[in-house]
């Protein structure tokens, strides 16, 4: 009997321990799942939203006049080196402390054996001990004093050469500072006054610090202060094929989008593009009136225009108050086409009416690249 109750109490003990082993490994499992679901679906909505953004602009134009105004130089005090001649003095003391103190020792030790001795011989070597002694004594005492002497001028003069040197080293930081104010204004007043290379530098100074999440490639071409702008639209592989949600256990879903919706976020992406470019570049370039801006693409055969746009100041100005970039591209009365699909088609990139039947070696160009 007693057999049989121990084996009926052994079973539950060993089944428990399995079970809650394999209710643990459960649990792990499920709480991975759930943290990977989570961060699928974070990953999904960040790419969304970055897409979103760039159709968000703002436009606040550069005051440069306040920017003219020279940067007075704030000179630097000299340093007081005095506390170098105590130091030194302390030192060079120090050096003779030693032997000096060992001189006095033995001083002392002569004269008390010449007090107290009786001894003809004694007698005769203490006194002659503390002479030579005395003699000593006071020669190294001469030399202390000469070799302070000697180090406070020397010392004098590593302060004056340190002074030297830091008036120098403030006329020198002067004169770079002049210089540098000098060659500030300068292109400023050329940016200003639309000179070319100033305008162009500048272009590529700000554009370069755009960040749009991907590569983006920016042709300028410049003549009579008329600018076409070429810029080369992303792949529309860029656009999800899918929309993502979370479903009340937590697991994402995936649902496809039809074309038509694919196409018009990727209308929305290059428009978005093109109209924060042009926001970033009027905002930054005050002589420029109008520009002619092109939206290129790469995606088929051969090379595609989808975007046509001769734009002037104001005309942006009233873009960047778009609630979308389908929009503000409206009010910027931009060319593009689309089929029933909203598969944008291809349009010619006429050249800038300003420009005439201009020599290509007038026209100055640069290639701005925007990494990601």
């Amino acid at each position: 009997m007693a057999n049989k109750i121990d084996s009926k109490k052994g079973k539950p003990i060993a089944g428990g321990r399995k079970e809650k082993v394999y209710v643990d490994e459960l649990l792990f499992r499920h709480v991975d799942q759930m943290e990977r679901w989570r961060q699928e679906y974070e990953h999904q909505q960040a790419i969304e939203q970055r897409l979103a953004e760039i159709s968000k602009f703002t436009y606040e134009e550069v005051d440069y006049i306040p920017q003219l105004e020279r940067v007075v130089f704030e000179e630097k005090e000299i340093p007081d080196f005095s506390y170098l001649l105590e130091e030194a003095r302390i030192t060079e003391e120090a050096k003779f402390f030693t032997p000096i103190l060992t001189h006095v020792g033995l001083l002392i030790v002569f004269v008390l054996l010449l007090i107290m001795t009786n001894h003809s011989i004694l007698l005769w070597l203490s006194g002659t001990g503390v002479v030579t002694l005395l003699a000593l004594l006071f020669m190294l005492i001469d030399k202390r004093n000469r070799s302070i002497s000697k180090v406070m001028l020397d010392t004098e003069k590593e302060i004056k050469n340190r002074i030297e040197y830091q008036k120098k080293k403030i006329l020198e930081e002067r004169k770079k500072h002049e210089e540098n104010e000098d060659e500030r204004i300068k292109i400023i007043e050329d940016l200003l006054k639309g000179e070319v290379s100033s305008v162009l530098a500048k272009i590529e100074n700000v554009l370069s610090n755009v960040h749009f999440y991907f590569n983006l490639c920016i042709d300028i071409e410049l003549y009579k202060r008329v600018p076409a702008i070429k810029i080369w639209l992303p792949s529309k592989s860029l656009i999800p094929l899918q929309s993502c949600t979370l479903n009340s256990s937590g697991r994402p879903l995936y649902e496809e989008k039809n074309m038509r919706a694919i196409n018009r976020q990727y209308l929305e992406l290059c428009a978005g593009i093109i109209i924060k470019t042009m926001a970033v570049i009027y905002s930054h370039i005050p002589t420029f009136d109008i520009t002619y801006v092109y939206g290129m693409s790469k995606e088929s055969q051969g090379i595609e225009c989808l975007f046509a746009c001769k734009l002037d100041r104001e005309t942006l100005i009233a873009a960047c108050s778009g609630s979308s970039g389908l929009a503000a591209l409206q009010k910027a009365d931009a060319m593009f086409k689309c089929d029933t699909s909203l598969e944008l088609l291809p349009i010619h990139d006429d050249p800038p009416e300003e420009w005439g039947k201009v020599v290509k070696q007038l026209v100055r160009s640069i290639q701005v690249n925007i990494s990601k």
